[in-house]
């Protein structure tokens, strides 16, 4: 009897392995892949901020985000010279998180929910545009959430951030 007990114990052994084996091995078409949520941006109206969860960055949205157009060598200086909801830190973003606040799915403005003081025209970017000269700067107009190229002498919005997450 025991002998028996044993035998059907290591048949079923056997037999779970080989199927956890099979699990493993299945097909790409097989396995459930969770997709991917953005999370939505908080806004503090009294600091007058959008804070990201997802990346830990903290964005301006006072009515100088709306307003205010410069140059990029002054916009970079705004940004630096910018004290806001307590902090002195702050800078021009970088087109990879600016471009983490487009919707591409919304047109006129083409922002994430969270945001109050949009402009439907371009931002400028800290980064420059390689594939140019280098009088030209990648800034994102957020009437269509496109990237585009002006002359750094160009006038546009200024949208500063702060926080240390790289995207």
């Amino acid at each position: 009897m025991i002998k028996k007990l044993l035998q059907i114990l290591l048949i079923s052994t056997a037999l779970f392995s080989y199927e956890i084996h099979l699990e493993k091995s299945l097909p790409l078409q097989k396995r459930v892949s969770k997709p991917e949520v953005k999370l939505a941006l908080v806004r503090d109206e009294t600091k007058e901020i959008v804070i990201d969860t997802s990346t830990g960055l903290m964005w301006q949205d006072n009515i100088d985000a709306k307003t205010l157009k410069k140059n990029r060598k002054d916009a970079k200086q705004y940004c630096r010279n910018l004290v806001l909801a307590g902090y002195d830190d702050w800078y021009l973003p970088p087109l990879k998180q600016l471009k983490s606040i487009v919707d591409a799915k919304k047109y006129n403005p083409a922002i994430r929910e969270g945001f109050k003081n949009v402009q439907a025209y371009h931002y400028w970017s800290a980064s420059p545009n390689l594939s140019w000269s280098n009088i030209n700067v990648s800034n994102i107009d957020f009437k269509n959430g496109q990237v585009y190229n002006n002359n750094r002498n160009g006038m546009c919005n200024v949208r500063c951030v702060r926080g240390k997450y790289t995207l």
